[in-house]
């Protein structure tokens, strides 16, 4: 402070202190007007209930616990009330200690927009030197208050300030009323300008003139060596130079979390935030303009009221540029007062707060149907409800982000810890993303209530409408939401309390796909879906499913051909993925529902035979947190009109099995049958992934990939139904190959499986099975001695399997053969194909060498011109290679395949099949 500075005599201090408390006195009654007798009488006795401690008064825990304030001494009126509620007590005229330094009222009261629903939150500015302990103790005091309060239908909320923390800019984390590390100066300018002073020492900054608020500290050492001034006598809740830019991001997201709840506040303080940015680096805190009028002899309740500064610096700011944010404004402000101008009493008339909203709505120029329409905001339909709440919604974000940017630019770091962040972030992310499917809360406290006599849905070109209220077909529809999920719209009304017991439900057209039954029978279920619990939600860790709702086939006959026709297709396959002979996928639609951990609501719709496969893949994902979190509460719902049983009980056992067979350490690769297709599920590196195969011809090609290790595959209980493929899968063993084989009437089937369980399949006609198998094992003790050389370890154990079918009970077995003595012996002909790439193939008949870069499409003649000129008497019989190479490939399956291929080729050449020029190449 400069030395010619000069300083206030004591007469103008206590000018300046006298006129504080007079407003403070005037708001104070004027808020004591507006609450219920027991709120008032709550209120009363606040101060003497943290001023002493006595076993007979709401409050106390012992004769120790911290109490009495600075400076406060009971008055006739303190003990009056008092004694009204706990009569014949006494209390000693010194508490004994004076651990309170400051007691005042923060919010709304004795401002214009105090209601009757106004809570006393109450700042308890303690003795910076109390222990740990002694502050647990004095807030547990606060907490038994509160609970008394509680039982008067008074809230109050106690709110316990270490003053030296608070000006060091310390802070809790942001949770229920506390905004945490959000904001410190915005939050200390709200105070100077609303706060009520009930008991102990007052402000010093009551008494810093607005041009030393940048070296108050230096300012008030002045006063102190002056002897201007009692220390005593004086809180330092904190100076007030000016607003950070660094606030602004911090104070933005702590009001767009307030305005979930309420926001028509929240809008006129993310507003007045951007006014104080667009005067950077001049920014002007309210507050200043509160002690500029008290300093000045002029100030009274109406020209200090904190909401009216508020609107006339935003009212300033937006101008006529831009009236719809402006009107916005404008009907917060009214809203926020919980004044409604067309339904006064007498005695309200006479308020000041009445005559001073009507001096503003005079000047807005609105109309007395304007004002009947605001003031029927109970009875707003919820279309007009979620219009309400998406301009509030576009307006607060797109103030937040003027804000975001304005710290951009001009902060150097945010005011905010990475907690907080964290959580405000993720709390606006629940509430405003609304992605397909996405359940949204659209009523913010803008009307008490929603609930819906009548709901009606209309069924439109396949898409559901839910119009609340009464509609007939060829009316004007007020269609609140659509979507072609029916359980998406009544889980939409169930969230925005449309959807009550009580509600009545009507659908169009009158032919619709839902029978009575199942209606009723959804509707039990969506009611039964517990709403979200705020204290339980977790936002401070990533969302994740507690929940999972499958509602499958709402308002989908899976056989609605035979249906319409009066029929219905009866089966003893009851598999509800493969039902009948012709394997139907009875799951047609599916609505998967997921409760997050935010408190969000997912609707995902899958529809067609894939729907059961997709949902599934969804759900499944969920093992990457299963080492955290256990797996999910989950529920079938079924309730259509065919098999619904049938349907829900196969779901469920499904999902059982695979949430079992998932929650191994490591699981193996898992197959699932859904009509035709087929689904290999596995788990790779923290995700569950799925090869999908639409036949059973792409599953042997799925099979037969190269794997790098042995794993026996994990089959649904329905999965290859009635097929030996089943029993390979189920039996095949690792570190050895295995060849089956299963004769069914014309028809040999070979499989066979190497050493990782990699697939070969071939069908045969059945002509002779030793000289089938005999050719196939030969070439196969070829590359295992050959594989086991080049590799360096023992060759495989080769293992020969027969398949048998029960014809009794239709059940596979396998039963172990000799290896034929001639498969160990080495083929008469020999008949090598060496593979390099896919157009350098070289084959070798009897030591003479046939390549296809020299013969090109003329090899396959010239091969098979060999074979028969080397057979000579048996060149009828079918060509077998006895060897072959492919380069830098030990892949047994991979070698069998083009065994097969290559064969296919020349055999069929033999029988007379003309080869077109390039079909070597193409078919291998």
């Amino acid at each position: 402070m400069s030395p010619d500075t000069p300083l206030p005599d004591s007469s103008t201090i206590n000018r300046w202190r006298r006129a504080f408390l007079t407003l403070n006195q005037q708001r104070l009654d004027a808020a004591r007007k507006q609450l219920s007798v027991r709120q008032l009488a709550v209120l009363n006795v606040l101060p003497l209930l943290l001023h002493a401690n006595n076993s007979r008064m709401p409050g106390y825990i012992a004769p120790d616990t911290p109490c009495g304030i600075s400076g406060f001494t009971p008055g006739m009126d303190d003990h009056s009330a008092l004694h009204q509620l706990v009569k014949g007590v006494q209390l000693p005229r010194d508490p004994g200690q004076r651990t309170i330094k400051g007691l005042f009222l923060m919010g709304s009261l004795g401002s214009i927009a105090q209601s009757r629903q106004s809570d006393l939150d109450v700042w308890v500015c303690y003795d910076e030197l109390l222990s740990d302990y002694q502050i647990e103790a004095l807030q547990e005091k606060c907490r038994r208050i509160e609970h008394w309060a509680e039982g008067q239908n008074t809230e109050v909320h106690f709110f316990l300030m270490n003053l030296k923390e608070f000006r060091e800019g310390q802070s809790r984390s942001a949770d229920g009323e506390d905004c945490g590390s959000t904001q410190h100066l915005l939050l200390l300018d709200e105070f100077y300008r609303s706060a009520l002073w009930l008991a102990g020492a007052t402000p010093r900054w009551w008494i810093i003139p607005e041009e030393q608020e940048i070296r108050a500290e230096s300012y008030w050492q002045a006063l102190l060596d002056n002897h201007s001034v009692d220390v005593a006598e004086w809180l330092d809740v904190g100076a007030l130079p000016t607003i950070p830019p660094g606030e602004f991001v911090g104070a933005g997201l702590w009001q767009l979390n307030k305005g979930l709840d309420n926001p028509y506040k929240s809008l006129l303080k993310l507003l007045l935030s951007c006014e104080y940015t667009s005067h950077y680096p001049a920014i002007r805190p309210l507050a200043w303009d509160l002690k500029k009028r008290v300093h000045q002899g002029d100030a009274t309740p109406e020209n200090t009221d904190a909401y009216l500064l508020m609107l006339e610096r935003i009212e300033s700011h937006l101008g006529d540029a831009d009236l719809q944010s402006r009107e916005l404004a404008r009907r917060a402000f009214y809203f926020k007062t919980g004044i409604r101008l067309t339904d006064l009493t007498p005695s309200q008339r006479e308020q000041w707060r009445v005559k001073a909203l009507e001096e503003q709505v005079q000047r807005w120029g609105w109309s007395q149907s304007q004002l009947i329409t605001l003031d029927a905001r109970e009875q707003w339909s919820p279309v007009d409800v979620m219009h309400e709440r998406n301009a509030l919604v576009t307006e607060m974000l797109s103030s937040y982000r003027r804000l975001a940017a304005f710290s951009e630019s001009h902060a150097q770091e945010l005011h905010i810890s990475q907690r907080d962040l964290t959580v405000l972030g993720n709390r606006l992310y629940a509430a405003f993303d609304s992605r397909p499917g996405k359940i949204i809360d659209i009523n913010p406290r803008i009307r008490s209530e929603m609930e819906e006599e009548k709901i009606t849905f209309n069924l439109r070109e396949g898409i559901w409408q839910l119009i609340p209220g009464n509609w007939r077909p060829g009316e004007t529809a007020n269609v609140l939401a659509q979507s072609a999920s029916f359980p998406e719209l009544l889980l939409f009304a169930r969230r925005n309390g449309l959807l009550t017991q009580h509600s009545q439900i009507a659908l169009y057209p009158t032919h619709n796909p839902f029978s009575s039954y199942e209606l009723r029978s959804i509707l039990g279920d969506i009611r039964e879906i517990p709403l979200p619990d705020k204290k339980s939600l977790d936002f401070l860790h990533p969302s994740r499913p507690i929940a999972w709702h499958l509602f499958i086939n709402a308002g989908v006959n899976p056989q609605q051909e035979l249906s319409r026709r009066g029929m219905q297709k009866i089966s003893n396959r009851d598999d509800a993925l493969g039902f009948s002979s012709s394997r139907e996928n009875l799951v047609q639609t599916i609505d998967l529902v997921t409760l997050t951990s935010w408190g969000e609501w997912q609707v995902t719709h899958y529809s067609g035979n894939e729907a059961i496969h997709e949902a599934l893949l969804q759900i499944l994902n969920f093992r990457r947190h299963t080492a955290e979190h256990p797996w999910p509460l989950w529920q079938v719902h079924c309730h259509c009109q065919v098999r619904s049983v049938a349907i829900k009980s196969r779901v469920e056992q499904l999902l059982r099995d695979l949430l079992l067979h998932l929650s191994q350490k490591a699981p193996p690769p898992y197959l699932l049958q859904a009509g035709d297709s087929y689904h290999l599920l596995e788990y790779r590196r923290g995700e569950v992934i799925s090869h999908s195969s639409p036949d059973h011809t792409a599953l042997l090609r799925l099979l037969s990939r190269a794997r790098r290790r042995f794993r026996r595959w994990t089959l649904d209980r329905h999965a290859l139904h009635n097929s030996p493929l089943r029993l390979v899968l189920e039996q095949s063993e690792g570190d050895c190959w295995q060849l089956w084989y299963w004769r069914s009437k014309k028809y040999l089937y070979l499989y066979v499986t190497d050493e990782h369980g990699s697939l070969y399949c071939q069908q045969l006609a059945d002509n002779d099975v030793r000289a089938s198998l005999v050719p196939l094992l030969r070439l196969m003790r070829v590359l295992n001695q050959r594989f086991a050389r080049e590799q360096g370890h023992p060759a495989w154990q080769l293992q020969v399997r027969e398949i048998r079918l029960n014809p009794e009970d239709l059940t596979f077995s396998a039963e172990p053969r000799r290896m034929p003595e001639e498969a160990t012996r080495a083929s008469v002909m020999t008949l090598e194909a060496q593979i390099k790439t896919g157009h350098d193939l070289k084959v070798i008949c009897q030591g003479q060498t046939f390549s296809q870069q020299v013969l090109g499409a003329a090899l396959i003649d010239e091969v098979r011109s060999a074979v028969s000129a080397a057979r000579r008497q048996d060149a009828g019989q079918p060509v077998y290679l006895s060897d072959i190479h492919l380069h830098d490939n030990h892949h047994l399956i991979q070698h069998l395949q083009y065994r097969q291929k290559l064969e296919r080729l020349l055999n069929r050449i033999s029988e007379g099949h003309v080869m077109r020029p390039g079909e070597a190449q193409t078919s291998l």
